[in-house]
């Protein structure tokens, strides 16, 4: 189906989920089907789908193993593996909304041009009662490897709803990329697959990411912090490889350090040092940047006292 688009929720949680299917019931181009993915979850997910039945072209399947909780990367892919062959697909949630023109913007876009493997919306991030807390504006193209740059200087925000890939690149990388916890996978996943077009972004109201709490980005637990400083190490060394040059490790060191910082205010100072060994090639490397965290977590805890 040339130019035809699959969006895939892999659904869990129930609290955001009617919000979720109502944005995209009212978008103003149909031209889509909707895959949803219910991974076992313990709510009633099938009686939310079955109320916008009339309005959507839905295709649900529930798994009877839940997947998302140990390996959700491997979720993500036995969802897009309920699409049929539609040329585009769209990886979204089942807590974010979309504004009523995202679909109709987008086909705009590949009218107009169709040669990048890759799309992205602009974000808006909402709390849990969608207010907005703030907005994330890409400019009009950006190249992978300023993507992961920008990223990991923190001078961008990056989220898996807001792209849209063609089939193509998908099964030409086997997939996404996979991390514990899907943890850096997004960023990863969408410089791998934006590396030979680059990335566009559409002219539309976007998206609306909800930081609602109960996602894990906002997940504080520590064992889930100490997961995702595995992840994060992880993603900063396949970035290395990716890129192998001093400007992408200084930036790698300086986001390191950064992230374990935050991450160790929220659970504990050692975490990040445990990090810091994780990442580290030498012992040299090793005392350099736990020094380097030292001050910084310091500073920072200085900062919040006054």
């Amino acid at each position: 189906m040339s130019g035809s688009l699959a969006i895939v929720i892999p659904a869990y949680k129930a609290t955001y989920f009617r919000e979720t299917l109502e944005s995209i019931a009212t978008q103003t181009d149909k031209r889509f089907t909707l895959y949803i993915g219910d991974d076992c979850s313990p709510h009633d997910l099938k009686s939310i789908v079955d109320e916008y039945r009339e309005r959507i072209n839905i295709v649900y399947h529930r798994f009877e193993e839940n997947l998302g909780g140990r390996d959700l990367v491997a979720h993500w892919e036995r969802c897009v593996a309920l699409t049929q062959d539609e040329e585009y697909i769209w990886l979204f949630s089942d807590d974010d909304v979309i504004s009523s023109s995202c679909v109709s913007d987008f086909y705009k876009k590949i009218d107009n041009d169709d040669s990048r493997d890759v799309y992205r919306f602009n974000v808006k991030v909402i709390d849990n009662h969608g207010n907005k807390l703030r907005t994330i504006s890409y400019p009009e193209t950006i190249s992978s490897r300023q993507l992961y740059v920008d990223k990991i200087k923190g001078r961008l925000e990056c989220f898996v709803v807001e792209y849209i890939f063609k089939r193509s690149v998908y099964k030409n990388n086997r997939g996404f990329v996979k991390f514990d916890l899907a943890w850096g996978s997004d960023l990863a996943t969408w410089v791998k697959f934006g590396e030979h077009t680059g990335i566009v972004t559409i002219d539309s109201p976007g998206i609306s990411w909800r930081s609602s709490g109960i996602n894990i980005s906002t997940d504080y637990n520590p064992a889930t912090l100490t997961r995702k400083v595995a992840a994060l190490v992880d993603c900063l060394k396949w970035g290395e490889r990716q890129y192998p040059d001093a400007e992408v490790r200084k930036v790698n060191r300086d986001g390191l350090i950064s992230r374990l910082s935050t991450i160790g205010e929220a659970s504990s100072f050692s975490l990040g040092l445990k990090g810091i060994s994780l990442y580290a090639d030498s012992h040299t490397e090793r005392l350099a940047l736990s020094t380097k965290y030292s001050v910084y977590y310091i500073y920072k805890k200085l900062q919040n006292v006054l």
